[in-house]
């Protein structure tokens, strides 16, 4: 069989499994997914898989009433999303039009209607890290428009807007920004990691998951030949007939009464089926590009009353809490801040991914004091003689007393004294075993560091370095308000910036 028509199999495949993934959604109310259609010809260019909301769906304050995706598949990585890449037309395997002529296009029939969908381009290339475009992109996809029209023309993002604005034969900055809006990249998305969130998906909705052993599947030929009878957007009811005659369906696992699961997402890999597990969901991924906070969303307020709200949620169920945590350490400690434990009554566990999975970790109480102390150990390390800002490094996962002093060093010269607890009797990832453990190290920390403090005298600001499981993070959140003024750093694993630590967030 040739290449060529393998190519095309295995796109076809690539192109079903997508369509699935997204039709498992109408079989939840909460998604607001009203209609799901496979390769429609009324939108040029995005027209693989569409997806209609009815109500509309939010993101950043504006309505969202369609999404439209383009899918190519690829055996190989062999180039990588640039900025040039969206003006070559060979880039997505057309032979004329580039990916930003079909975006602009789109806008061209129906501006209004245009800004009240998303264009999603999917692909398993991934981001050429030489190109300014990596630090153009959200986490969830988006375009940091923020960032590309700031600096004149020729500056280094206005030299890419001119050569945007020349390629689409437009003149204004303001219709480009308009014409780019609704753009998505999703990149890396290979047919290994569509797979398992397709099975994820199928069993979270009703639907029977594909054997692990199985190559080929039911769900492939199907759409196919539906959409060969003329049949190519399928409602609730009308899916669920099908897949009914078709002995797809099997009964949802409901989530237990007696629970109100929730999910905070600010990453999107591993966390894409999230939304069909939880009872309430608090999606970030458009404040974020990896690491860092975007500029628009720096100061935290947006986080910070989205999370009030969220824990607010939580407590006034008076249920078990059951956490999932598939997001930046900063955020993780934050939502502890707003679950405060002086609450009392809480019945908290938290959804902790490990090497072995995926793990229940809820700290009991009569189980907490059978871990002896130290459980920590403390080193001080004074560096000025004052009493100004105090800098708190935690190990657990990693040893990180270097890379803290080392900032500290470059960056700090405020701060007076350094504080670094280590975990006994080393660190690793499975340095913690579990909830109870890691409430017994907050409890001996939040001691040791008040003891210190009232010892030197230091009434500053506490900058703090973590290296540790989000459940972790969450914990000692729940505590933190007892350390006054708190300024929590990231590392920069991804070197987006200059590497080494940033400061993320301030509490209060």
């Amino acid at each position: 069989m040739g290449r060529n028509v393998i190519a095309r199999q295995d796109g076809d495949d690539y192109q079903a499994k997508f369509f699935w993934l997204k039709a498992c959604g109408l079989n939840h109310s909460h998604t607001c997914i009203k209609k799901v259609a496979w390769e429609m010809d009324s939108t040029f260019g995005f027209d693989d898989v569409v997806v209609f909301y009815d109500p509309p769906i939010m993101e950043s304050g504006s309505s969202i009433e369609e999404d439209y995706y383009q899918l190519k598949f690829h055996v190989d990585h062999a180039r990588g999303f640039t900025c040039h890449a969206l003006m070559d037309p060979e880039f997505i395997g057309a032979e004329r039009e580039s990916l930003l002529q079909r975006l602009y296009r789109n806008y061209l029939k129906d501006p209004a209607k245009y800004l009240t969908c998303r264009y999603y381009i999917v692909n398993a290339w991934t981001l050429d890290h030489s190109d300014e475009l990596r630090n153009l992109l959200g986490n969830n996809g988006g375009l940091r428009l923020e960032v590309l029209f700031k600096g004149g023309e020729n500056s280094k993002y206005g030299k890419i807007r001119a050569a945007w604005k020349q390629h689409l034969g437009i003149n204004d900055d303001r219709e480009l920004r308009l014409i780019l809006t609704p753009l998505r990249i999703r990149h890396n998305y290979d047919a290994q990691l569509l797979r398992e969130n397709l099975n994820d998906r199928l069993k979270h909705s009703g639907f029977k998951p594909v054997p692990e052993n199985q190559q080929s599947s039911k769900y492939g030929d199907l759409i196919q030949k539906l959409h060969k009878d003329g049949k190519n957007i399928f409602t609730k009811d009308e899916l669920l007939d099908i897949c009914r005659r078709e002995e797809l369906l099997e009964e949802i696992e409901e989530a237990k009464e007696d629970s109100f699961i929730i999910g905070i997402r600010s990453f999107q890999r591993g966390a894409e089926t999230l939304e069909l597990e939880v009872h309430a969901l608090q999606c970030f991924l458009h404040c974020f590009s990896g690491r860092f906070i975007l500029e628009e969303f720096s100061g935290t307020g947006y986080i910070n009353e989205q999370l009030a709200h969220l824990s607010e949620k939580a407590i006034l169920s008076k249920k078990r809490i059951i956490v999932h945590l598939d997001t930046h350490l900063s955020i993780a400690m934050l939502f502890g801040y707003y679950m405060d434990s002086k609450y009392g009554g809480l019945d908290i566990t938290i959804i902790q991914k490990t090497f072995s999975g995926k793990l229940l970790w809820r700290a009991e109480a009569e189980k907490i004091n059978t871990y002896s102390q130290p459980l920590l150990t403390l080193e001080e390390e004074k560096i000025l003689d004052s009493e100004l800002d105090l800098a708190l490094s935690i190990s657990v996962t990693h040893d990180i007393r270097d890379d803290v002093q080392a900032h500290i060093q470059r960056k700090l010269q405020n701060v007076s004294s350094c504080l670094h607890f280590v975990i006994n009797p080393k660190t690793g990832v499975a340095s913690i075993k579990d909830a109870s453990q890691i409430v017994a190290a907050v409890e001996e920390l939040i001691a040791g560091v008040r003891a210190k403090r009232r010892k030197l005298g230091n009434t500053g600001t506490i900058h703090l370095f973590i290296s540790a499981p989000n459940a972790f993070a969450f914990y000692l959140g729940q505590r933190i308000k007892q350390l006054g003024n708190i300024v929590l750093y990231e590392y920069d694993f991804e070197n987006q910036r200059d590497g080494g630590y940033h400061p993320i967030i301030e509490i209060p």
